[in-house]
């Protein structure tokens, strides 16, 4: 095991990929119980620890910038990301041979997902295909603000029809409250309990914009009376 203090790596030459997985102080004790899973399954692992960007949104655009890094860093070496706030609750098995350059799940359209890629579990092939869509997946996330990292993933994957696409399971990204699946990876959505700077943004908007329609209506009534 390598241990740094932003960093803990710990290896298994025999496993052919790596999970990687960073987080920012707000979900260390996430980490800390993603980490303890990944001991328990002999499932080798890379945390990062990162300062935060000062909110929500911008943290999860931290996502693809961490990937490039471990495709670079951990080269010849596959790499399957979680995000901190999940838990692995059995062996990988399905990263031992999976034939594809990217895995995600795709949301069904009626699913009720807020985005048709869940970015919470993902395999990377690491080469030169899945080298170019995570530099596109950088450059679209170039100017945002309170998009999140699967905005730019989306747009991303739509600018590399070439990339070979496998389809996860739902039970790599099971959401602890929906659905039956009985999960091989398990997420949490600790981002509930966080405030998102859309949701105050929107708080803010709505209620400058009573306040205008309240002084207008106060104009408009010292006016007529």
């Amino acid at each position: 095991m390598t241990t740094t203090t932003d960093e803990i790596l710990q290896d298994r030459p025999d496993v052919p990929f790596l999970v990687c997985a960073f987080y920012t102080d707000t979900y260390a004790a996430e980490a800390a119980q993603l980490r303890a899973s990944l001991e328990q399954t002999g499932t080798p692992y890379f945390l990062k620890r990162y300062s935060s960007r000062g909110y929500w949104e911008a943290n999860t655009r931290i996502k693809p910038e961490f990937l490039r890094d471990c495709l670079q860093r951990f080269e010849g070496r596959d790499v399957v990301y979680l995000d901190a706030d999940s838990v692995v609750r059995s062996p990988l098995r399905l990263f031992f041979d999976f034939d594809a350059d990217l895995g995600v799940f795709v949301a069904p359209g009626d699913g009720g997902f807020s985005h048709r890629y869940l970015t919470g579990t993902l395999y990377l092939r690491n080469g030169p295909p899945t080298l170019a869509f995570v530099d596109d997946w950088i450059a679209a996330q170039d100017g945002m603000l309170l998009g999140v990292d699967q905005d730019s993933f989306t747009t991303a994957i739509e600018r590399h029809p070439e990339l070979r696409i496998g389809p996860l399971p739902e039970s790599y990204v099971k959401i602890f409250d929906r659905g039956t699946e009985t999960p091989v990876v398990e997420h949490f959505q600790a981002s509930r309990r966080h405030v998102k700077l859309q949701r105050a943004l929107k708080k803010t908007r709505n209620a400058a914009l009573g306040a205008a329609v309240l002084a207008a209506l106060g104009w408009l009534a010292s006016r007529w009376f």
